[in-house]
């Protein structure tokens, strides 16, 4: 039986001429990238074309790959990635991208994560619109991914403390919002 390879002896294999390897770690991380798209563009297609950019520049620069953590990286690139998305869109004077048909539905993808107080649950929807780029991409690394300050603040390119700020007040504003429609619902 072959064994399953750790994703450092992939990369050490890609290295040494063993291209099928690649797919391997695109079918392993696909909709880890797809979904942290998604949550960034909150268009399913629009998230798809990035998500397939984020491996493409993976495959065009894999040879110079040389961190420890492959899905750390790999979202790092689709966070460019998707900066660069959104520098495009901006100069081409779209002040809002269109939510794909499919979450303005009654079944909408929700994002549910656990505060030390309480679960809030939100809709993609609600992601996107109601919080900033910087605090959004922050929220969803903390808790869709559940990686630490320290990790966020090394993908995003800033301080920790920045990192700790944008979580909380991105989940202030989103708790702010769910008691305000718990209220209005009443």
């Amino acid at each position: 039986m072959k064994r399953l390879l750790d994703d450092r002896e992939m990369i050490r294999e890609i290295h040494r001429g063993k291209k099928e390897y690649l797919n391997t770690i695109v079918e392993k991380y696909y909709d880890d990238i797809y979904r942290f798209c998604c949550y960034q563009v909150g268009n399913r297609q629009d998230a798809w074309d990035l998500a397939q950019e984020t491996f493409l520049h993976f495959i065009k620069h894999v040879d110079q790959y040389h961190y420890k953590n492959l899905k750390g990286y790999l979202l790092t690139t689709a966070r460019n990635v998707c900066v660069d998305f959104f520098r495009k869109c901006q100069r081409r004077n779209q002040q809002e991208l269109e939510l794909d048909a499919a979450l303005q539905r009654p079944g909408q993808e929700l994002l549910s994560f656990r505060t030390s107080q309480e679960e809030l649950i939100v809709s993609v929807e609600e992601l996107s619109r109601q919080l900033p780029s910087m605090q959004r991409e922050a929220v969803i690394l903390y808790y869709g991914y559940g990686y630490k300050y320290r990790e966020i603040a090394h993908m995003t390119g800033t301080g920790i403390a920045t990192a700790k700020s944008r979580v909380r007040q991105g989940t202030e504003k989103l708790r702010r919002i769910a008691v305000k429609e718990e209220f209005c619902e009443e």
